[in-house]
């Protein structure tokens, strides 16, 4: 299947802000389950974009814009061909007890079994795994859909009730959520067992849609490595999930973040669109829009609004910094 995905976003302010410095994560992965054809990205007002890989090696670009600015558009143009090999194929013979097990080609993987500021635990973890079988004989398959029919039995769907700083704790607490919070929930389920389990950004085919989807990915032993899961679907994940950036919880993966100077409230909307299609357009086939180089197609790239001056070396650096001040609140 190709998927063509369109995404934007735009930040409305009530008054002019400047240095808005900021992080995009909104290119697809190539990998084993899909292939990005084409990825393309455009900013208003035009301005550079540095892409860069950070610590779970997500593609992230980095924006700068000087300009005062009362509104800012980031659209982002994207085709993926999904080809997921089917969940039962790649757990046959797999049990829990070899998922658990830790050797050499697992050690990326235990990045993933600490717990984090979202995916938090307690002795409310301990009596929400007490209900599902965690024998290391118990084939892979069977623990996993009855590890998400856990989820879906404590969590119902509702948009308005939660956040993204709502710990795992608190949506259970609450018996409700988005797929976040049906994600950080089974990510601590596995957590607590000994599985690791890491959080999945992304997009999805399914009418209704409209906002980035999330889910989780399950380390099912180094011969079988990630498998993927839709607690908030209660399904393995299909041709219709497109990945793009994986980390502990959704604090390592917003579709975008940073910080700018100026007074002003800042208004968030975003709109998204997937859609089948049956090739990719003539006008894609070209070397520069390929995914993953060093020109990203129509992004503005080594391209400079004219009569904008570039910014000083020290006032970079006072940019970044308030950028990594602003994450560390989120």
């Amino acid at each position: 299947m190709i998927l063509r995905i369109d995404h934007e976003t735009t930040l409305t302010y009530t008054d002019q802000v400047y240095e808005h410095v900021f992080e995009l994560r909104m290119a697809p992965v190539s990998n084993d389950e899909q292939t990005t054809l084409g990825y393309r990205l455009r900013i208003t007002p035009l301005t550079t974009s540095t892409p860069f890989r950070d610590g779970h090696g997500n593609r992230v670009e980095l924006i700068n814009i000087i300009v005062p600015s009362l509104q800012i558009i980031v659209r982002t143009t994207s085709f993926v061909r999904t080809h997921r090999q089917a969940a039962a194929e790649r757990l046959r013979g797999v049990v829990l007890g070899k998922a658990r097990t830790r050797d050499a080609g697992s050690i990326d993987a235990m990045d993933y079994l600490a717990f984090s500021s979202l995916v938090d635990h307690g002795y409310w973890l301990n009596e929400l795994a007490q209900a599902i079988d965690t024998r290391d004989e118990l084939p892979m398959e069977f623990f996993l859909q009855q590890a998400m029919q856990l989820v879906f039995s404590r969590l119902h769907f509702e948009k308005t009730c939660t956040s993204i700083s709502t710990k795992a704790s608190e949506a259970l607490r609450l018996g409700a959520g988005v797929c976040q919070d049906f994600t950080h929930l089974l990510l601590a389920v596995c957590r607590h067992i000994g599985l690791p389990a890491r959080y999945v950004s992304g997009y999805i085919h399914e009418p209704g849609e409209i906002a980035t989807h999330a889910w989780v990915q399950v380390w099912c032993g180094s011969d079988t490595g990630w498998l993927d899961i839709d607690p908030t679907h209660q399904c393995f994940a299909a041709e219709d999930h497109v990945q793009v950036a994986v980390g502990r919880d959704y604090a390592d993966v917003p579709p975008n973040r940073g910080a700018w100077r100026g007074i002003a409230n800042e208004n968030i909307q975003v709109s998204v669109r997937v859609e089948p299609v049956p090739r990719l357009p003539g006008e894609w086939v070209e070397a520069e829009s390929l995914p993953h180089r060093g020109s990203i197609g129509e992004s503005t790239s080594g391209t400079h609004t004219k009569g904008v001056a570039r910014p000083t070396g020290r006032q970079f650096q006072r940019m970044l910094y308030r950028q990594q001040q602003q994450q560390q609140q989120q």
